[in-house]
C-alpha cells in the first residue's frame, strides 16, 4: 500500500499511473494478461521551464494551462484517450511524511485520527492546518502520516480531469518507490533515494519497516557530493541513533542526473532502481519510474 490512497479507499487498482515530476510528465498504461499486468504504452514529456513548483503550500501549477496540454500529449501518446481512472504520483516535496509512535494515535475512527494527526502537526506545518489533507497508515509500532494542502493537491486534480483523467489514487513518488523496494526485496535494513531535479528523500526502513523520511531542498539536493554528504549523516544517525547494525543496500531512483555520478565511496552498493514490467532502454526509464511502481507495485 501506499501513504496517500485517495482518502483514499481504492476499490480497484488503475491501470494508467500519471507521474509529475518538476520537468516532466510521464504517462504509463498496463494491460492484464491473465493473472498479471503487462505494458502497454508509456510516454514521458519535458514541461517548460517554470511551469511546476513544487510545494507544500503553494500551487505548484505556475502555467495550468501549458501543464494540460503536456498532460494530454503524454496522455495521447501512450493511448489514453478516452480518459481513464489513473494513479496520480506526485514529487515528495508536495506533501509531508511524518513517523508517530502508534501509542500517541489510538485507534479510533479515520476522521478522528486525522484531526489528531492536525492537531499534533499544527505548528509544523507552512499553512493552516485546517486546510490539510491527511492520509495515514500503520507501519509496525508507528504511524505513518502523509499531510499536505488543499491548495498544493487540488490544481493536480483538477488538471487532471479537465484531461478527461480521474485521479482515483494519489501517491508520493518517494513513497510508492519504497513500497515497490520493498515487495521485492527480502525484509532487511535499507536505505531508498529518490533524487530529482530539486530534491532527494532518503527513506531509511529497518527490518522492511520505514524509521526515517527526509526531503532535501536546495543545496543539499544540487550535487551528488552535496547528496553524498547527506547520506553519510543518515547512516550515522542509522548506527547510533537507530542502533542500526548494517544496511543490506541503497536503492536508488537517480532521475535528476546520471547514476554513474552518484557517489561510490559509501561502502555500500548503490544499486538503481530498475523499472519491473518495462525494458524498453528507448524509453526514459528513470523518468517513469515512480509510474511503473505505482502500477506494477514492484521494482526489477
Amino acid at each position: 500500500m501506499s501513504a496517500l490512497r485517495h482518502f483514499f479507499l481504492d476499490p480497484e487498482p488503475p491501470l494508467v499511473a500519471v507521474e509529475v515530476r518538476p520537468r516532466s510528465v510521464g504517462v504509463v498504461r498496463v494491460v492484464k494478461e491473465a493473472d498479471r499486468l503487462a505494458l502497454a504504452a508509456a510516454a514521458s514529456l519535458d514541461l517548460a521551464p517554470g511551469v511546476l513548483k513544487p510545494s507544500i503550500s503553494e500551487d505548484n501549477l505556475a502555467d495550468p494551462a501549458a501543464f494540460r496540454a503536456t498532460l494530454r500529449s503524454a496522455c495521447e501518446r501512450a493511448g489514453v484517450v478516452q480518459g481513464a481512472r489513473v494513479a496520480l504520483v506526485l514529487p515528495d516535496p508536495v506533501a509531508r511524511v511524518s513517523l508517530l509512535p502508534a501509542s500517541e494515535l489510538p485507534a479510533r475512527g479515520a476522521a478522528e485520527a486525522q484531526e489528531l494527526v492536525r492537531f499534533r502537526l499544527r505548528k509544523a506545518l507552512p499553512f493552516d492546518v485546517r486546510d490539510a489533507r491527511v492520509a495515514l497508515r500503520r507501519e509496525g509500532d508507528q504511524v505513518l502520516a502523509v499531510t499536505s494542502s488543499r491548495l498544493a493537491l487540488d490544481p493536480y486534480e483538477a488538471a487532471c480531469r479537465d484531461c478527461g483523467l480521474d485521479p482515483g489514487l494519489v501517491e508520493l513518488s518517494g513513497l510508492v518507490l519504497t513500497d515497490a523496494v520493498l515487495a521485492s526485496r527480502p525484509p532487511s535494513d535499507r536505505l531508498i533515494v529518490n533524487w530529482d531535479h530539486g530534491y532527494a528523500s532518503l527513506l531509511l526502513t529497518q527490518g522492511g519497516v520505514p524509521t526515517l523520511v527526509r526531503t532535501l531542498l536546495g543545496p543539499a539536493a544540487d550535487s551528488a557530493e552535496a547528496l553524498r554528504r547527506e547520506i553519510e549523516g543518515t547512516l550515522v544517525y542509522y548506527r547510533e541513533r537507530l542502533g542500526g547494525q548494517g544496511l543490506s543496500g541503497i536503492s536508488v531512483r537517480s532521475a535528476a542526473a546520471e547514476l554513474s555520478l552518484f557517489p561510490q565511496e559509501l561502502g555500500l552498493p548503490a544499486e538503481p532502481i530498475e523499472v519491473f514490467g518495462v525494458d524498453d532502454r528507448r524509453l526514459p526509464l528513470q523518468a517513469l519510474a515512480g509510474a511503473a511502481a505505482s502500477l506494477f507495485r514492484r521494482v526489477a
